[in-house]
């Protein structure tokens, strides 16, 4: 008996134009692409076949889907196995782009909908069935990172975090007959399926509806935060920002250091390098605003304007863009965006309001710490030790752990040997979010890890030492307060990823039992004043 032969499968990329009626010229870039072949399809308006010039030697297999039945002649492919193509399908509600082999190349990137696979996969994957995803943190700097498994399972177990994390493409095992065994989608939506092209339009109305669909619930959280990635969208937004600036005070924005820096090693900041230019001790918008003088903030300036970290000799030991370092929040077409570290974000309403309600539980801490006055959070924590009673300073007696933290801080300062105070001079949203991080990191171990309470016994003063460092301590009888140093209202006008990060630490505090309050520290107007000039030569 003769072997079946085995049918085919076509590895279909279909993209969703952004507006449908625009000319293929928009959609492709024409003037590397051969002559157009108008190609007869059920039920559409029209379908297009452009393939993409100076191909070498033997065509894939793909190009049979094209040529098995004589619709298209072969040599149209040339003879490389690195040809590639576009396939335009006008279906009347929309137009799809299908690329094939190297035919992605010829899209114009502007020209097409961001996360249209996504949204159909979501609607399409079984949410147990999952096998791969990639993701990014918003939490200090965006990271990208993929998580792959070699059964299916579902997506917590692929280690995503929904409050934490964006997610960007995902794959897994089809519920949809027309899209195959499994389903891929990031811009475009990626399937291989046993079709000719008189399926294709079946497809395209199927993949159509699942992206018009509501999101099934399991996947709801994927609208919470979503990175802006249309170029279009992005120079709107900067033009509204340019706007927001004319009509907002200087405090609705805010400078900060987009990355974790060592701040002991450095005297301040600087957006020129000249010996006369001011160091200014805290990064404030409105010294930004002094530095133009007459001239008015723009985000193309911000952009190529530059803030120098100066060190003790007044050299610049790193830099970043005005514009990188800028955080904003303004509003815009009915939804909140933000800007962080040069990356615009979009953000649903109903996730801030939640964020907010969640955080109007927090308690105030009943103490009033004294004004902050000093250049360093070291030497505030030293006069806070020294001038008010209850207080043991814990600041720079690190733990040698291993991972991520590496070297943990307990906290900055203990009163009456139960309150675990974490001090932070505001300075930026990702100082802020790595402060709440530690704080229930170092929470947690004090909670479950015996051998580090040992350590921290060692780092404690007599009078507050644990009687049985080994024996797991009642997390009741402890508090973990973050005391922060800021001129703003907090925990109301903390930046949005500040929240979303301190609201997942009370909720992991808060399930170990602790108690948890947010202080604030009255920061005194001449710290935020303070400039340093680099001393003159004799």
């Amino acid at each position: 008996m003769a072997n079946k032969k085995k049918a085919r499968k076509e590895k279909l990329s279909i993209y969703l134009a952004r507006e449908s009626a625009k000319p293929d010229s928009d959609l492709i870039k024409l003037e590397n692409a051969k002559e157009a072949v108008e190609l007869d399809l059920p039920e559409v308006k029209a379908a297009v076949l452009y393939v993409k010039k100076q191909p070498p030697k033997n065509p894939p297999p793909w190009t049979k889907l094209f040529t098995e039945n004589e619709t298209v002649d072969a040599s149209l492919f040339g003879v490389s196995s690195n040809v590639g193509s576009v396939f335009i399908v006008r279906t009347g509600v929309a137009t799809f782009v299908l690329s094939f082999g190297t035919g992605f190349h010829l899209l114009k990137p502007e020209a097409i909908e961001r996360d249209f696979g996504l949204k159909v996969t979501l609607n399409s994957v079984d949410p147990d069935k999952l096998r791969s995803l990639d993701k990014a943190s918003y939490d200090h700097n965006p990271l990208n990172s993929r998580t792959q498994s070699t059964r299916d399972v579902d997506i917590f177990n692929l280690h995503l975090d929904s409050e934490m994390e964006m997610l960007y493409a995902i794959t897994g095992s089809s519920q949809v007959k027309e899209f195959g065994s499994h389903v891929t989608g990031r811009d475009a939506l990626t399937i291989a399926v046993e079709a000719s092209l008189d399926d294709i339009p079946k497809i395209l109305k199927t993949a159509y509806s699942r992206y018009k669909t509501t999101l099934p619930s399991e996947f709801s959280w994927v609208e919470n935060i979503n990175r802006v990635r249309d170029l279009d969208e992005i120079e709107i937004l900067d033009l509204e920002l340019d706007e927001c600036f004319k009509t907002m005070a200087a405090e609705n924005f805010w400078l900060g250091e987009p990355e974790i820096v060592d701040w002991e090693s450095q005297i301040g900041y600087s957006f020129s390098m000249y010996p006369n230019s001011p160091r200014h001790v805290v990064l404030l918008f409105q010294d930004y605003l002094d530095y133009l003088g007459e001239i008015s903030p723009a985000v193309e300036r911000m952009k190529s304007d530059v803030i120098h970290v100066n060190n003790s000799e007044y050299q610049s030991v790193k830099s970043w863009s005005v514009y990188r370092c800028l955080y904003a929040e303004i509003p815009f077409d009915g939804s909140q965006y933000i800007l962080r570290n040069g990356v615009w974000y979009k953000v649903n309403n109903d996730f801030v309001s939640a964020v907010d309600e969640y955080l109007e539980e927090l308690e105030e801490y009943n103490f009033q710490f004294p004004v902050y006055s000093h250049d360093r959070e070291e030497e505030y924590n030293d006069h806070v030790h020294k001038s008010q009673t209850g207080f043991c300073l814990m600041d720079k007696k690190n733990i040698k752990i291993g991972g991520p933290y590496d070297k943990l801080e307990h906290c900055d300062l203990i009163r009456n040997g139960r309150d675990f105070v974490h001090v932070k001079v505001y300075k930026s949203s990702s100082t802020l979010s790595h402060l709440f991080s530690q704080g229930f990191v170092a929470a947690e171990a004090f909670v479950k890890d015996g051998w580090y309470r040992e350590r921290l016994n060692q780092k404690l003063p007599d009078s507050i030492k644990l009687a049985d460092a080994k024996a797991r301590p009642d997390p009741q009888n402890y508090s973990v307060v973050y005391a922060i140093a800021t001129k703003k209202k907090i925990p109301e006008e903390l930046p949005f990823f500040s929240k979303v990060t301190l609201k997942n630490a009370l909720i992991t505090l808060k399930a170990l039992n602790y108690n948890v309050a947010l202080a604030k520290i009255d920061v005194d107007d001449s710290v935020l004043k303070t400039k340093k000039y680099k001393p003159k030569k004799n």
